[in-house]
């Protein structure tokens, strides 16, 4: 039985929300749907009686909860022991980033400490943005750089820097009749076909909401993991996609701002009960690129 699907059950019998659960753990609601649904075939028994209306607890959900909550804590207490302890006997910074960190200026300055200090050893590993919180949570890195539509001071359990923040735009091919215009209505783009990201993605939903919310529901032509594929696509004359601002210039398309639109943060965070010398040195070296508290 895995740690990950009882931090599920508990969030959702606390919120009895898919919706509210999938924004708490940072996932999509299919993600939550499956992992119940898991949960739920390994007891043989349904953890949650459902309808269009409600969910509520079934009885074996609520005779489970209060153990599944004792295997959490005790979970996350040898995690955090384990973590600390080895701190202390490692020069390596375990960093977990995002598939677009490499596209940014950050990139280069986060490495160049390495260099400068012969003696640390930088071990970057790229994941999902859906991923990366529950990573840290989980010890498997020091720190990480994500994303969030949410701004980093709401994330009370971490330390989080601020590095920079973007806004959803419009990708277009450069001979697109809009490509003329200075900035575009979602609702001009009610009759083009989506190029998106995948649904696990973090800037799927959004993307979805905007357009419902514009009052049509986007005709997606193509899905893909990577944004690099998206543009790719729109060169190709495939369709529009709806992208999150900076990205690396593509001959073939133009980027044009979007009304209305939602913005992210990017940011570095780290367990706030950390006390690893190494990262506390490297935090404060990180320091130097973050936007000041009272902007963020």
């Amino acid at each position: 039985m895995e740690i990950n699907k009882l931090k599920t059950f508990i969030d959702l019998a606390n919120t009895l929300n898919f919706s509210e659960t999938a924004n708490n753990l940072y996932v999509s609601q299919s993600s939550i749907s499956k992992q119940i649904k898991s949960l739920e075939k390994e007891l043989g028994h349904p953890l949650f009686n459902r309808n269009n209306k409600k969910v509520i607890l079934s009885n074996l959900g609520k005779v489970i909860l209060p153990e599944a909550c004792k295997i959490v804590e005790l979970n996350e207490q040898l995690i955090t022991k384990a973590r600390r302890a080895n701190q202390y006997d490692s020069n390596q910074i375990k960093l977990g980033v995002i598939p677009s960190f490499y596209h940014n200026d950050i990139f280069q300055k986060a490495l160049n400490y390495q260099r400068q200090h012969s003696q640390i050893n930088i071990l970057l590993h790229e994941e999902e943005t859906n991923n990366l919180l529950e990573l840290l949570n989980r010890g498997k890195f020091d720190l990480v750089y994500t994303r969030s539509l949410k701004k980093p001071a709401e994330f009370s359990n971490y330390d989080t820097l601020l590095i920079s923040q973007e806004r959803f735009v419009v990708c277009l091919n450069k001979n697109h009749p809009l490509a003329k215009e200075r900035d575009i209505n979602l609702q001009q783009l009610k009759a083009e076909n989506f190029i998106m990201l995948s649904p696990n993605s973090l800037l799927y939903q959004p993307v979805i909401d905007l357009c419902h919310e514009a009052g049509f529901a986007p005709k997606i032509s193509f899905v893909s993991e990577r944004i690099s594929s998206l543009i790719q696509m729109v060169k190709g004359n495939q369709g529009v996609a709806i992208i999150m601002q900076p990205r690396p210039s593509k001959v073939g398309v133009v980027l044009r701002p979007l009304q209305p639109t939602k913005t992210s943060y990017l940011f570095f965070a780290k367990d706030r009960q950390s006390t690893s010398p190494v990262i506390k040195k490297y935090w404060e070296y990180l320091q130097n690129f973050a936007i000041p508290k009272r902007n963020s």
